[in-house]
């Protein structure tokens, strides 16, 4: 959430992007925390299978972010 606060902050498109882009990538170090929460028994596998749910779902939107930007950038 604060990488895109940031990146909607920023004046510059490509800065927007670069914010944007590490916005989608913590989604992969947030699913990857998640494994090791799970073989750590911090949390079930139904709480796993919830987070990875949402971390799918957050990802779709920062890269529905990302694109929608992109075409805004790339607009004749």
């Amino acid at each position: 959430m604060t990488n895109i606060a940031e990146g909607f902050e920023r004046v510059h498109a490509a800065e927007k992007m670069q914010f944007y882009n590490v916005a989608r990538a913590s989604c992969g170090e947030v699913r990857s925390l998640s494994y090791i929460m799970l073989d750590a028994s911090y949390i079930t596998d139904n709480e796993h299978k919830t987070l990875l749910d949402l971390v799918a779902q957050t990802g779709r939107l920062v890269s529905g972010l990302i694109r929608s930007t992109r075409a805004r950038i790339e607009k004749p």
